[in-house]
């Protein structure tokens, strides 16, 4: 089964040009369609015209050759027919010969009723009966011939026009009876044809020719247009891998431009922003060894063992929090480049130091996810460690698809309390307050860190019956 939703275009330049192509095309229907029908209009309005000089025309011929004597209307119609009549062909019939008629249409009834109209009027009690036929399907004469059997200087010198073969009108009155007067004649330009059409092939063919052109040249146009949009987001993704990125070049409309040069100040700024952030830390972490070690010293010259015992509490919680807060930046500001990881791979090295028998891994990896390896085997080492020291089991499954790429880890321990599922992501924070466990309470936050570094995200739920679920989720693109 096809899925349409597949086929959408998908970059800016394929969207603008089917777009702008889909507006052009309706833009040249509607005018078309309102030129259409203006035109309809005159031409019907001309059409009347020619018509009506066609009936008067008609009834003076009628008129014509019921005046002559009947011994001289053979020999009138013989020499009309061998002069040649490129519009029309008359006979006398003993008989209304069969007529078949072409589709209805607006045109033809207009016809028709605009005929009978004026021969009623000039005819009022003759019989008369009005058709349109084509030309290869006129039947003439007593013997209902085909006009196409005919001989040569008769067909070939009446009903023609030109390279056209248009319809003919047909108008046989009953002069006496066993005497019909037949006479067959077309329309003249630019009337002579009585269908009328919105779009002929020959429109349809330049019209898809124009609309080719159109895309083709939209499609360039706005592909031009956006190479220094594309190279913006580049740009940016670059800066989630390798925070130092060359200025862009400002080129483009100007938005474009704007936007360019307020990136590559923002660029700058965070540049800066890093290189002191990496000096303070390292300031702090050296300055503060000196303090906390004098302070050491001195309380251990206090004669109170209970005072004693709190400074050392506190000098030693205080030394805590500066390590962890300088490890936090360090596992989480990780200067390396985004290249295809293997999660597969990386969940193997992982789990490979805890036995085998208390995890299970099941799904897998299908498609190559740019990420920074390093952090993400940090990320995963951190969750899978959490799990291990609270739990005796562990599952991990592994669903990959086209938009994410999500990895579940479902432990069977305690789990944690509803109302610290969020709060457990803060630095420092342990829902095991007493300590009985190893840990700086850092892990969960420098694994989200890393997670949203990455446009991803890590959320915890509570595994029924017991246990812990958490849900590493990564976004392609």
């Amino acid at each position: 089964m096809i899925n349409f939703s597949q086929l959408k275009p998908k970059s800016l330049a394929a969207r603008t040009s089917i777009f702008l192509l889909v507006v052009i095309l309706s833009a040249e229907l509607i005018a078309g369609f309102i030129w259409y029908q203006q035109n309809e209009k005159q031409q019907q309005q001309g059409l009347i015209s020619v018509v009506n000089s066609l009936a008067l025309s008609a009834n003076t011929t009628i008129s014509y050759f019921s005046d002559l004597p009947l011994e001289y209307r053979e020999l009138a119609l013989n020499q009309l027919r061998n002069m040649g009549g490129s519009r029309f062909f008359v006979s006398l019939n003993t008989h209304q010969l069969p007529v078949k008629s072409i589709s209805n249409s607006t045109r033809k009834t207009l016809v028709i009723n605009e005929l009978s109209k004026t021969l009623t009027s000039k005819l009022p009690e003759s019989e008369f009966y009005i058709d349109i036929s084509n030309r290869q399907d006129l039947l003439v004469f007593d013997t209902e011939i085909n006009f196409e059997k005919l001989p040569a200087k008769w067909r070939t010198a009446s009903l023609l026009y030109k390279e056209l073969n248009p319809p003919i009108i047909i108008i046989q009155v009953k002069l006496t009876e066993g005497e019909w007067f037949y006479l067959a004649a077309i329309l003249p330009e630019p009337y002579v044809l009585i269908h009328s059409q919105f779009l002929n092939s020959t429109q349809l063919f330049f019209m898809a020719i124009s609309a080719l052109i159109i895309l083709l040249l939209t499609w360039f146009i706005v592909r031009r247009e956006i190479n220094p949009i594309a190279n913006l987001a580049n740009a940016a993704l670059q800066m989630d891998g390798k925070v130092k990125v060359s200025p862009l070049k400002e080129q483009g409309s100007t938005e474009v431009k704007t936007a360019i040069n307020a990136f590559n100040k923002m660029n700058q700024r965070i540049i800066t922003f890093t290189l002191e952030r990496d000096v303070l830390f390292s300031a702090i972490s050296h300055d503060l060894q000196t303090p906390l070690a004098c302070l050491k010293l001195r309380s251990e010259m206090l004669d109170d063992a209970r005072t004693r015992e709190k400074f050392h509490k506190l000098l030693n919680d205080m030394e805590f929090m500066v390590k962890g807060a300088l490890h936090c930046i360090k596992n989480t500001d990780i200067h390396e480049d985004m290249c295809p990881v293997d999660f597969n791979e990386l969940i193997y090295c992982c789990t490979e130091v805890f036995d085998k028998q208390r995890i299970k891994v099941t799904g897998k990896q299908n498609a190559a996810f740019l990420a920074k390896p390093v952090a993400m085997q940090r990320c995963l080492q951190n969750i899978i460690n959490n799990a291990m020291k609270y739990a005796p089991q562990l599952s991990i499954d592994i669903k990959d698809n086209e938009s994410s790429l999500v990895i579940t880890f479902i432990d069977d321990g305690p789990g944690i309390p509803s109302k610290l599922l969020e709060k457990v992501f803060e630095p420092y924070f342990r829902c095991d307050e007493r300590g009985k466990l190893s840990g700086t309470g850092l892990g969960l936050t420098i694994s989200r860190n890393i997670a949203r570094i990455h446009a991803g995200d890590i959320v915890l739920n509570n595994h029924q019956p017991s246990g812990l679920q958490v849900t590493l989720i990564l976004y392609r693109g």
